[in-house]
């Protein structure tokens, strides 16, 4: 009789055990299932918001085109550098819908500061197109610019000064000066999207940073096309940093 009790007990705690084991199983495969849901509708937002067609071609151009494009392009920053200016050393950029913070600040380094600590900002004027202010800020043996949203503060950096295609559609920007060793050499091309509240309102659609050829300058033709002057680098130190106009040649960058 003792020994039958004891199966019976042995019996229904095995029978416990499986359904809580199914249970557990059942619980698994639904938060398995979930995850996978989830993951899945997050690739299709993404694959909404990327551009595959964010495409671009490279061509030769002629000192023609590029003349042709200098001639024609005008250039959208207001130099409205009495309305901002730097006062012991602070630049204030005033926000239009002040939130968390009513300014943005730019603070200079003392003078006796290390020279690795250095670093000097300069209010260079507005891009009413994009509604971005535009600061530069030149440390130790580097330099940078920064587009900041009027509406939310919001800083773009870029290697360098930007200049917008002639409807505001993209805008672009060289490297620093060739020959310092680490720092980027090429151009970066922006997109400006449709809503400026947007956080990738001003998004990076391309940036080339090699070692073939130091860029000079270069003008937009059009919203989706800019010539670009270039020289090849090892003909850039044949001439000592200084390379003669026979030197360049032209490229075509198309988006």
């Amino acid at each position: 009789m003792k020994l039958v009790s004891i199966l019976i007990i042995f019996v229904f705690l095995l029978s416990i055990n499986l359904v809580h084991a199914k249970h557990i199983e059942r619980v698994n495969t639904e938060n398995q299932t979930t995850v996978q849901r989830y993951d899945q509708e997050f690739l299709e937002q993404m694959e909404k918001k990327v551009d595959n067609s964010q495409t671009f071609s490279i061509t030769k151009a002629t000192r023609e085109d590029f003349i042709k494009a200098k001639n024609r392009y005008k250039d959208k920053l207001i130099r409205d550098t009495l309305n901002i200016r730097k006062v012991n050393g602070i630049i204030e950029i005033p926000m239009a819908r002040p939130g968390y913070f009513s300014s943005v600040i730019f603070k200079d380094t003392l003078l006796d500061t290390d020279d690795s600590g250095i670093r000097e900002y300069h209010y260079l004027g507005y891009f009413p197109d994009i509604e971005c202010y535009l600061v530069s800020g030149t440390f130790w043996e580097y330099y940078e610019c920064y587009l900041i949203d009027k509406n939310s503060g919001y800083r773009t950096t870029t290697w360098n000064r930007p200049f917008l295609s002639p409807n505001a559609k993209y805008f672009a920007n060289l490297s620093m000066p060739y020959g310092l060793e680490g720092v980027p050499n090429g151009i970066q091309i922006w997109k400006v999207g449709d809503d400026c509240n947007d956080f990738d309102y001003l998004s990076k659609y391309l940036e080339l940073d090699q070692q073939i050829w130091v860029p000079d300058e270069f003008y937009w033709e059009t919203d989706n096309s800019l010539i670009l002057k270039v020289v090849p680098i090892d003909q850039f130190w044949d001439e000592n940093g200084s390379p003669n106009q026979n030197d360049f040649y032209y490229l075509r960058i198309r988006l």
